[in-house]
C-alpha cells in the first residue's frame, strides 16, 4: 500500500500539472501507463493518489479505451456531506442554516440582478408561476423550489455561491420539516417578487426582498415548533443526498 504522504504529493502534482495545462472537466489527464511514465512514480502509489482525487470529485476514472484519469467538477452534494458532518460534530442545527443562508442569499440576489441573461430571467419568471401552481402538489413544489435558489445561484455568475447554495439547501431538506399549503402559496408569491427584482436589474430590491423571505422561515408554522434548534445530522443529509442521486428527488421543503 502506497505511504498517505506519498500519495498525497502525487495527487498534488496532478493538480498543479492540470492547472498549469489549463484542463477543465471532461479533459483527459492521462492513462495509468502514461501518468507512471510521466512521474516515475509505483503503480500503487498513484492509484492510490487518484483516488484521493476522485473522493473529492477532482477525477473521474474511466476504463477501456479513452479511460484513464478524466477531469471532473466536484458535486455540490461532496459540499454538503462535508458541511454536515462540519455541522454535527460542532453542534449545528437547521437555524445555524438559514443564519448562513440569510447571509450569503441576499448578495447572491443582488449579483443575479446585476449579471443575469435575459434568457436566466425568463426561467426564474417561469419557475415562479409554476412554483404557485404546485403549492398543493408536495414533490413538484419540492422540486421547483430548489430549482429556484438553483437557478438564482446560476445567475450570480459566482462560482462558489452555485456550490454552496445546493449544499445548503440539501442540509435544510434533510431536517424533514414540512410547509403548509398556505405557506407554500405565501413563498412562491414571495419568490415571484425576487424574481421580478432580478429581471428588472435592481439588485437592492431583489437582495431585501431575499432577505425577507429567508428570515421568514423563523415565523413559519411547523409541524414542529421547536424545528429550528433541531440538530443537523450527517447520516441524514447523506441518505438524502443518494436518494437524490438517484432519482433526483428529496420529498422535503428546502
Amino acid at each position: 500500500m502506497a505511504q498517505p504522504k506519498v500519495a498525497a504529493e502525487i495527487a498534488r502534482r496532478l493538480m498543479r500539472e492540470a492547472a498549469e495545462r489549463g484542463l477543465k472537466p471532461g479533459d483527459h489527464l492521462g492513462s495509468e501507463s502514461e501518468l507512471i511514465d510521466r512521474y516515475g512514480v509505483a503503480r500503487g502509489s498513484l492509484r492510490e493518489a487518484l483516488r484521493l482525487l476522485e473522493a473529492q470529485g477532482a477525477v473521474e476514472l474511466r476504463r477501456g479505451a479513452g479511460g484513464g484519469a478524466i477531469m471532473a467538477h466536484p458535486r455540490p452534494t461532496q459540499l454538503a456531506a462535508f458541511l454536515a458532518m462540519t455541522l454535527q460534530t460542532g453542534g449545528g442545527t437547521l437555524r445555524t442554516v438559514l443564519e448562513t443562508r440569510a447571509t450569503i442569499e441576499p448578495a447572491m440576489a443582488a449579483l443575479a440582478a446585476r449579471r443575469r441573461t435575459p434568457e436566466q430571467a425568463d426561467a426564474l419568471t417561469k419557475c415562479t408561476t409554476r412554483l404557485l401552481d404546485a403549492r398543493h402538489d408536495t414533490a413538484t413544489f419540492h422540486a421547483l423550489n430548489r430549482q429556484f435558489h438553483d437557478l438564482v445561484a446560476e445567475a450570480s455568475g459566482n462560482l462558489l455561491i452555485a456550490a454552496m447554495l445546493p449544499a445548503l439547501s440539501w442540509m435544510s431538506s434533510a431536517i424533514g420539516w414540512e410547509l403548509h399549503p398556505r405557506v407554500r402559496k405565501r413563498i412562491a408569491i414571495e419568490k415571484q417578487g425576487i424574481a421580478e427584482a432580478i429581471a428588472e436589474g435592481d439588485s437592492w430590491g431583489a437582495s431585501q426582498r431575499m432577505a425577507r423571505m429567508i428570515l421568514g422561515y423563523e415565523d413559519l408554522s411547523t409541524a414542529d415548533a421547536g424545528v429550528l434548534e433541531r440538530p443537523i445530522a450527517w447520516a441524514d443529509v447523506d441518505e438524502l443526498l443518494e436518494k437524490h442521486l438517484l432519482d433526483g428527488s428529496d420529498g422535503t421543503d428546502g
